[in-house]
């Protein structure tokens, strides 16, 4: 099986190092950015366009572009035969999404959202710790993420993201929220712009209402100058407690070679929990590649990763939009 990564010059390199047992090609012209991969992985075929690509026996396209191009891209690989993994968010619109979905459906094919979150064992282990009930009728739910961003390129640009800090980095910590948190039926939320060098938002606080009768508070910022080291998410029951120790999770993009998870460590009621560690880079292509070949369900669907969005844009939406840099 071969799978083509399409944006090698970022974060496709984490995709790049994740991706195990199969035949992996690139979609680069830069001749700097592809002798630089070649050097560092096993890499199958160069393709020097993207048509190139979608007329290649490839099974799969794992489209690590810019948001706004989600979608056009992804089409593209449904009408040639292609499966599509896309990095999150599935889409910076809704009906982008819609498109996406239904065009994977109607060509019989597979449709995945590279959102390593859902494969995390602390927060996998902490979903299962509260359905078995052990801290009790969940209370108040907290996910949190803060750090500052001063670099240039398509993620400082609103129209490539669709957004700013929170339907890119920030979706992360919204999926998180909904897999702790599950449906809501209300939500109150602002977002501003700080000091960070995106155009739009880099500020977001959210309030869920869930159905359960839990309370979630979202906060996340890419403009937070040294920012203290805070659990990404808490929750608190009417028995007990569960929490993401501070300090224990990977840093700088999961260069940290020991651990490759999303977050740390957690504990229930103040006693650190022993968690399965693994690379949820791995795990998410891995399983993403097995449903291809089993053709079984996409270990994300996507219209998990919809829901996702939906949130993000009501947090957008009731915002005051001249505070965003509209």
């Amino acid at each position: 099986m071969e799978i083509i990564v399409v944006g090698v010059k970022g974060f496709g390199k984490v995709h790049l190092r994740s991706l195990k047992g199969v035949d992996v090609s690139i979609v680069e012209r830069d001749e700097s950015v592809v002798k630089d991969v070649i050097s560092t992985y096993r890499i199958k075929n160069v393709y020097r366009s993207y048509e190139e690509a979608l007329k290649s026996d490839a099974e799969i396209i794992d489209l690590t572009v810019p948001h706004n191009l989600h979608r056009d891209f992804a089409i593209r690989a449904f009408e040639n035969g292609k499966n599509v993994i896309v990095e999150k968010p599935i889409a910076p619109t809704v009906k982008d999404a819609m498109d996406m979905i239904s065009s994977a459906r109607s060509h019989g094919l597979k449709l995945n959202v590279a959102e390593q979150y859902h494969f995390d064992p602390s927060l996998n282990e902490a979903v299962r710790l509260m359905k078995e009930g052990k801290i009790g009728k969940p209370l108040t739910i907290f996910v949190r993420d803060q750090r500052i961003y001063d670099k240039s390129g398509w993620r400082a640009r609103k129209e490539s993201m669709g957004g700013g800090a929170l339907i890119d980095g920030g979706i992360h910590y919204v999926h998180s929220m909904l897999m702790l948190g599950g449906k809501y039926r209300k939500l109150t939320s602002r977002v501003s712009k700080g000091g960070s060098s995106l155009e739009g938002e880099d500020n977001a606080v959210a309030l869920f209402d869930f159905n359960n009768g839990a309370n979630g508070i979202l906060y996340y910022s890419w403009s937070y100058v040294n920012p203290p080291s805070v659990p990404g998410f808490e929750i608190i029951g009417s028995e007990g407690s569960i929490y993401e120790i501070p300090g224990t999770r990977s840093q700088e993009d999961f260069k940290k070679p020991e651990r490759r998870t999303a977050f740390g460590d957690i504990a229930l009621n103040g006693v650190p929990m022993k968690v399965e560690i693994y690379d949820v880079f791995e795990r998410e292509m891995s399983e993403f590649i097995r449903s291809v070949r089993d053709d079984t369900a996409e270990p994300l669907p996507p219209e998990q990763a919809l829901e996702d969005l939906r949130t993000v844009l009501d947090i957008y939406s009731q915002t005051d939009k001249s505070a965003v840099g509209n």
